[in-house]
């Protein structure tokens, strides 16, 4: 995965985590890439985070959010009517266990 990909996916995550929790990010096009947005965040070193994403993803059927939004929207919908579903891993990004700024910056920089 290239440079700017990593920095894009993360940059999508952060945003929409930020702004409305997992329920969003999930339910947004930012979810489309989960997984590969895990990749990313192993990759800059933000194992935390990685773990915080993974465990979320874990609570969708089969382990990880359908790739498409509207399955995924579906899903949500049907699985976790409440926002507060992911309010645990909420709190838990919230806190940042990893500097995500400063990974990023010393990854796109090496």
């Amino acid at each position: 995965m290239d440079k700017a990909k990593v920095k894009d996916l993360i940059d999508e995550f952060e945003a929409e985590v930020n702004n409305g929790g997992f329920d969003q990010y999930f339910y947004n096009s930012a979810g489309d890439g989960t997984a590969e947005t895990i990749q990313a965040l192993e990759a800059i070193g933000a194992l935390h985070m990685a773990d915080i994403l993974r465990r979320a993803a874990a609570m969708f059927p089969g382990g990880m959010p359908p790739k498409e939004r509207f399955d995924r929207q579906h899903v949500l919908l049907e699985l976790f009517r409440e926002a507060e579903a992911f309010e645990v891993l909420d709190n838990e990004f919230y806190a940042y266990p990893d500097d995500l700024g400063a990974l990023l910056k010393k990854f796109v920089a090496s």
